[in-house]
C-alpha cells in the first residue's frame, strides 16, 4: 500500500491552465515563426485527438504516442556533488536527492515481445526555482531509446500524422513526389527487441537551455548502472518487459546514470534538426546525478491504472530547463491538449 500511496503522490495534478503561458520566446522569424506554431499546434492537435478517439477501446482514450504503459515506478534522484561547474544549474546546482516517478513505455506495441522504440518519462519532485509552465516544484524529462527523431522539424512531423490519421503511414516514408527515406532510415535502426527497461539507454533527442539567464544548449541521457542484467525473457509475450523489471528488482536495486551532453557547434550539433544526433565523441555526456529504483509493488491492477493516467510535458520544466526549438515550441500545448483529452478533463 505505501508504493501505491507514493505513485498517487507523485502523478500530476491539475496544470495551470493553458492562458496562464507565459510568452513564448519567438525565436527566429520573430511573430511569423509564433503565427507558424499556432497553425502547427492547431492541426496537430486537432488530427491527434480525431486519430485517438478513433482507437479508443472501453471507454479509453491511448495515447498518441508511448502507447503502451509498461511499468510506472518510484525512484531517488540524486545529484551528485562533483559536477562541473558550468553544469550547476536548476536541478543540477547543489547535491540533493529528490522523489522521482518513472513511466516505462513502448511506443506503438502492446506486446512487449515486438521490436519497437521505447520510452522513458521522468517526473521529479520537490525541486526549488521557478518553473517555466505547470506546477511548482516538479522537472519532467522525457527521454526515447534512440538519439534521434525521425521527424527533424514540427512540419514533418505534421505530414506524418496526417498520414497515420488516412491509415497511409508507408506512404508518408516513400512517397515519390516527397520521400522520407532519412526518416524510414531513423524507425528501422530504433527500433529493437528488448529483454527489459532498466537495461536501455534513453536521450532526450530534442535540445534544452542550461542555465536561468542565457545559459548553454545540452541534451540529456539515462544510461544504465546496474550490476544486474536481464539476459533472457522473464515470461515471453506481450507483458514480458513488466516481468523483466519485477525480476530484476527482486533481486536487486536497478540503477541509471543521468548525463548531460553541452552543444559544441551549433552546426553539426544543431537546435533545430531532431534528427541529428549530436556526436559524443566532439562533446561526451558528463553525469550530473543517478537514479535509483528499489523494489516495490507495482504491477498490481491499481497502480497500473494510476500509471496509465499520468502525463508528462517537457515544460513542466524549471526555467533553467527550459526546452529549445520549434520541435519542442508545438510539444507543449499538443501534449497538454492530449493529456486533457485522455483524462476527460
Amino acid at each position: 500500500m505505501a508504493s501505491k500511496r507514493r505513485l498517487q503522490q507523485l502523478t500530476p495534478s491539475v496544470l495551470i491552465p493553458l492562458a496562464g503561458l507565459p510568452p513564448r520566446p519567438l525565436g527566429p522569424g520573430g511573430k511569423d515563426n509564433e503565427a507558424a506554431i499556432d497553425q502547427l499546434v492547431a492541426e496537430m492537435t486537432q488530427r491527434i485527438k480525431a486519430i485517438t478517439l478513433a482507437e479508443a477501446e472501453n471507454n479509453i482514450i491511448p495515447r498518441f504516442n508511448q502507447v503502451k504503459t509498461v511499468a510506472c515506478v518510484s525512484a531517488e534522484f540524486r545529484v551528485h556533488e562533483d559536477i562541473p561547474v558550468q553544469l550547476r544549474h536548476g536541478l543540477f546546482s547543489q547535491p540533493a536527492s529528490y522523489p522521482a516517478l518513472l513511466r516505462f513505455a513502448n511506443a506503438i506495441n502492446r506486446d512487449d515481445s515486438k521490436k519497437d522504440i521505447r520510452g522513458l518519462s521522468i517526473r521529479v519532485s520537490n525541486v526549488r526555482g521557478p518553473v517555466v509552465w505547470g506546477e511548482p516544484g516538479i522537472q519532467d524529462f522525457l527521454l526515447n531509446s534512440y538519439p534521434a527523431l525521425f521527424a527533424a522539424t514540427p512540419e514533418e512531423f505534421l505530414s506524418f500524422i496526417r498520414a497515420r490519421q488516412e491509415g497511409r503511414e508507408l506512404r508518408f516514408f516513400l512517397n515519390p513526389l516527397d520521400p522520407h527515406l532519412k526518416s524510414l532510415g531513423i524507425v528501422l535502426k530504433a527500433q529493437k527487441r528488448h529483454l527489459s527497461p532498466l537495461d536501455i539507454r534513453y536521450w532526450s533527442t530534442v535540445p534544452f537551455r542550461l542555465g536561468e539567464t542565457g545559459g548553454q544548449v545540452v541534451k540529456y541521457s539515462v544510461t544504465p548502472c546496474s550490476s544486474y542484467r536481464t539476459t533472457k525473457a522473464v515470461r515471453p509475450g506481450e507483458n514480458q518487459l513488466r516481468a523483466a523489471i519485477k525480476a530484476h528488482l527482486q533481486q536487486e536495486e536497478a540503477c541509471f546514470s543521468f548525463g548531460v551532453q553541452v552543444q559544441k557547434d551549433p552546426e553539426s550539433m544543431p537546435i533545430e534538426d531532431a534528427s541529428v544526433i549530436w556526436d559524443e565523441s566532439v562533446s561526451p555526456f558528463q553525469t550530473v546525478a543517478t537514479i535509483t529504483i528499489r523494489n516495490q509493488d507495482f504491477d498490481n491492477s491499481e497502480s497500473l491504472a494510476v500509471c496509465e493516467r499520468s502525463s508528462f510535458n517537457p515544460w513542466q520544466s524549471l526555467v533553467a530547463h527550459e526546452p529549445l526549438g520549434r520541435m519542442n515550441a508545438v510539444r507543449r500545448l499538443v501534449y497538454a491538449e492530449a493529456a486533457r483529452l485522455r483524462n476527460k478533463e
